[in-house]
């Protein structure tokens, strides 16, 4: 029985010190949360035809097309939860506009997408960028996404967002950025029903911009292309349905419409984009953590 125990407690005492070794390596890939940091420039010799990979950083691209419609998906996988971050035109709430192409192309983004030009809503929204609050006023009747410091996403749903909210924060819960704009399509891996009377056009077939997380520190950036011969779009429940055959934990709806581009490398994915892309007040991207100094050398 002794011996059990020993051997139990060995078991344990090494599970601890490698999950510590990987929270310490994490660590290490650690990037500032304020929006001003530049980020660093990611290794051209890491890009391949479909992805880019790093010490830090493994993305991969992908295309398909399924009931008339294509999608083009970002897969990546982060070694530090602030790899993941936001980007504004502007300071907090100032009214400035700017392409995401260019914004993306500023911060050296592996991968973009656009936010949720939080600026065209004057009132009822709930928005943190980086850490830092941009409005506190959530609306009960939309949807909203936060994202905390271990990159976890966490979606509030229920017609009294204050309580909600409350209720996590009081639990230990913390927030780095947070969008008003939605639905949630899927929640703890099962596609969301969605309602018809929801905002942004739901039952229209649509350009759609989604994130969503797929596990610990991996996620997917996908666009729905619409308005076009080869691609209608999609309404927000088939949006969901689609997003909940990824098999992703989490995914949430981004503005679309002509708001809608995807960035890969700092160019646009598809021409498809630089055809329709519109200044806006904000994006999300990904970058790697890795400095360029090392690579340089």
């Amino acid at each position: 029985m002794l011996k059990r125990s020993l051997s139990l407690l060995m078991m344990l005492l090494i599970l601890c010190c490698a999950l510590g070794s990987y929270a310490d390596q994490g660590e290490d890939y650690a990037l500032p949360l304020d929006m001003d940091f530049a980020c660093y420039e990611p290794n051209p010799s890491c890009f391949t035809a479909d992805g880019y990979q790093d010490e830090s950083l493994t993305v991969r691209t992908e295309h398909r097309k399924e009931n008339g419609v294509i999608f083009d998906l970002i897969w990546f996988t982060v070694k530090h939860p602030s790899q993941l971050r936001t980007l504004t035109a502007g300071t907090p709430n100032e009214p400035q506009i700017e392409l995401v192409s260019r914004m993306s192309r500023y911060v050296h983004a592996v991968a973009a997408i656009n936010g949720e030009y939080y600026l065209q809503r004057d009132r009822g929204i709930l928005v943190y960028r980086q850490g830092v609050l941009y409005r506190n006023e959530p609306d009960p009747r939309k949807d909203i996404l936060v994202i905390d410091s271990a990159g976890d996403f966490h979606v509030f749903c229920s017609e009294d967002k204050e309580q909600e909210l409350a209720a996590y924060t009081e639990a230990g819960g913390d927030i780095v950025n947070a969008f008003s704009f939605g639905p949630a399509l899927v929640r703890d891996g099962e596609a969301v029903q969605v309602r018809p009377d929801y905002f942004f056009n739901a039952d229209q077939r649509l350009p759609r911009s989604v994130i969503a997380q797929v596990g610990p520190l991996s996620y997917v950036f996908v666009v729905a292309e619409g308005k076009k011969k080869d691609s209608k779009g999609c309404t927000h429940q088939e949006m969901a349905d689609f997003m909940a055959g990824l098999q992703v934990q989490t995914a949430y709806n981004l503005d679309g419409g002509q708001s809608t581009v995807l960035m890969f490398n700092s160019t646009y994915f598809l021409d498809f984009y630089r055809e329709m892309e519109r200044e806006q007040s904000d994006m999300v991207f990904v970058t790697t953590a890795v400095d360029p100094k090392t690579w340089r050398k």
